[in-house]
């Protein structure tokens, strides 16, 4: 079994870096109404697009899931 079950597990990981993903995450983090079990891109960015997210939040975002989905964590 993965150590990252879902995008949400993952992003809690990415926290404690001193980057726009790090920044990003404790973000969404703190966000409770961040969709936890959120398991697409467009889901991901539909929940942002619904808070007026900025460009730069959505490309952040975007750079995240496709770190994510490279990992293989996404896997259950």
């Amino acid at each position: 079994m993965s150590k990252f079950s879902t995008f949400y597990v993952w992003l809690g990981k990415q926290k404690n870096l001193h980057s726009p993903l790090g920044s990003w995450a404790r973000e969404a983090l703190r966000d409770e109404k961040f969709p936890e079990d959120v398991a697409s891109l467009d889901t991901l960015q539909a929940y942002l697009k619904s808070k007026d997210a900025s460009g730069a939040t959505l490309a952040t975002a975007r750079l995240a899931w496709l770190a994510y989905a490279r990992t293989g964590d996404n896997k259950k």
